[in-house]
């Protein structure tokens, strides 16, 4: 059972390589609280990356669950802002209380203070 699922995740050191390769010109280079910032997020990425593999060998194990599957209900959830772009993507609400539009990303209305309902993930 390969990581066909994450989708182009890949290890996290290309990403200080890049960002020193894209600073190089920069006399103050990369400043230590970015590379730590930079580690952390690597760190994070990772753990995420092997609690997701163990849930989805536990889902195919138990549960029987194809691969297909899976690719299709990502392929259903990243076109829920109508865009296939392997990304899950914020989306305007309308408030309840006030009908203005705030971004989803947010779990209060910036205008009026309503408190949305959080999402579960996200």
């Amino acid at each position: 059972m390969g990581m066909l699922w994450m989708g182009g995740l890949r290890g996290s050191d290309h990403v200080m390589e890049e960002f020193v390769a894209n600073t190089r010109g920069n006399r103050a280079g990369v400043p230590t609280e970015m590379h730590a910032v930079v580690k952390e997020l690597d760190h994070q990425v990772a753990r995420l990356s092997l609690l997701n593999q163990a849930m989805w060998e536990i889902l195919h194990e138990k549960l029987h669950i194809t691969q297909e599957e899976l690719e299709a209900k990502a392929r259903e959830i990243d076109l829920r802002d109508g865009v296939e772009d392997g990304r899950v993507t914020d989306v305007a609400l309308k408030c309840p209380t006030c009908g203005r539009v705030s971004n989803s990303r947010h779990h209060k209305c910036l205008y009026c203070g309503q408190l949305f309902e959080k999402p579960l993930f996200g």
